[in-house]
C-alpha cells in the first residue's frame, strides 16, 4: 500500500514478504545495490548509514516533521540504544540526564544489588540513565491514556524538563499537536527478562526513537528508512516489515555487517519467511 505508486519497490517488497525466488533462495536474499551502504567497518559504514538518513541534524529542531518522518530500524533493542546514543550526542542543545529507582523486592539486598541493577534494560523498560534534549524525538513504551493519545508506541517531542514530568507534544496519530505531561512511573519486569531475580525500576516510559526495533516500527509510515543489520533478523517477516516502512525504494539504505571475514558477497542477508504458513492463510 505504501509503495502503490511506485510498481517496481511494490514488486520488489511483495517479493521480499513472501519468501519467493529469484530474491529469496534458502532463506538468503540480494539487497539491490542502490539500497546498500557499502560495508567497510562497524564505525565508518554506520556514520554513514546515520548521514544519509539524519542529513544536517543540527537543523532538525526547526523543521519536526523531516526529523519524524525518518528513523533507523535494527532487529534488537542494544543496538537501538547504541543508534540513540550516538544521535543524541550529535543532537543540538543541553543534555537533561534522568536517573532511574531501581528497587529489589526483598530490602535487604538493596545496598548490594542496585548498582547491577542500574546496567540492566529488560526488553519494554526505559533505561537507567535517560538522556534527553529540548526537541529530540522520544517513543512511549506503554498505555498511559490511550483515548487521549498517550499508546504504547506513540511518538513524540520533548519540549520542556521539570524533575517529575516531562512536557511533550504528540506528533503522529489522530492528536498530532496535543501538549501532554508524562510522568514516572514503576515497572516490574519479568524475572526471567533480568537475570532471575525481581526489581521494580521507576522511570519515565519513553525511550528515544532517533533509532527503533523493527518489531516496534509496524503500523508507521516513514519518509526515509535506514535499516542497520549488524546480526540479520531473526523471526518471520521481520525483513519484510522493515523494508515496507517506506514509500519507495530510493528512500531506503541498508547496511549489512558480513556475517564472517570470508564473505565474499556483502549485499546477502537473511530473509526469513515461513511459505507454508503463508500458504495456510491464503486457505483459510
Amino acid at each position: 500500500m505504501r509503495v502503490r505508486l511506485d510498481p517496481l519497490s511494490s514488486d520488489y517488497v511483495l517479493s521480499v514478504g513472501n519468501g519467493t525466488p529469484p530474491n529469496t533462495i534458502n532463506d538468503i536474499i540480494k539487497i539491490p545495490h542502490e539500497m546498500l551502504v557499502p560495508y567497510d567497518d562497524d564505525n565508518s559504514s554506520l556514520n554513514i548509514l546515520i548521514e544519509d538518513v539524519f542529513h544536517n541534524i543540527q537543523q532538525y529542531p526547526e523543521n519536526v516533521s523531516t526529523m519524524m518522518n525518518r528513523a533507523i530500524l535494527t532487529p534488537k533493542n542494544s543496538f537501538v540504544d547504541e543508534i540513540n546514543s550516538l544521535l543524541i550526542g550529535r543532537f543540538p542543545g543541553e543534555v537533561h540526564l534522568y536517573y532511574s529507582r531501581d528497587e529489589t523486592v526483598d530490602n535487604t539486598e538493596q545496598s548490594v544489588m542496585e548498582d547491577f541493577l542500574n546496567t540492566l534494560t529488560p526488553n519494554g523498560l526505559p533505561p537507567h540513565e535517560l538522556k534527553l534534549k529540548k526537541n529530540c524525538p522520544i517513543m512511549l513504551l506503554r498505555n498511559i491514556n490511550p483515548s487521549e493519545g498517550l499508546c504504547n508506541g506513540t511518538r513524540l517531542i520533548c519540549r520542556a524538563f521539570d524533575q517529575n514530568v516531562i512536557d511533550a507534544e504528540i506528533v503522529v496519530g489522530h492528536h498530532i499537536g496535543k501538549r501532554v505531561f508524562i510522568p514516572r512511573i514503576p515497572f516490574l519486569p519479568n524475572v526471567d527478562e533480568n537475570s532471575g531475580f525481581p526489581f521494580k525500576r521507576t522511570q519515565f516510559p519513553i525511550r528515544l526513537s532517533f533509532a527503533m526495533t523493527i518489531n516496534k516500527s509496524q503500523g508507521q509510515t516513514l519518509d526515509y528508512v535506514g535499516i542497520y543489520l549488524p546480526q540479520p533478523v531473526f523471526s518471520h517477516g521481520q525483513l519484510y516489515v522493515a523494508i515496507s516502512r517506506a514509500k519507495t525504494s530510493s528512500t531506503v539504505r541498508v547496511l549489512i555487517r558480513p556475517v564472517s571475514t570470508s564473505q565474499q558477497d556483502k549485499n546477502l542477508t537473511k530473509n526469513i519467511v515461513y511459505t507454508e504458513l503463508l500458504a495456510l492463510s491464503c486457505l483459510s
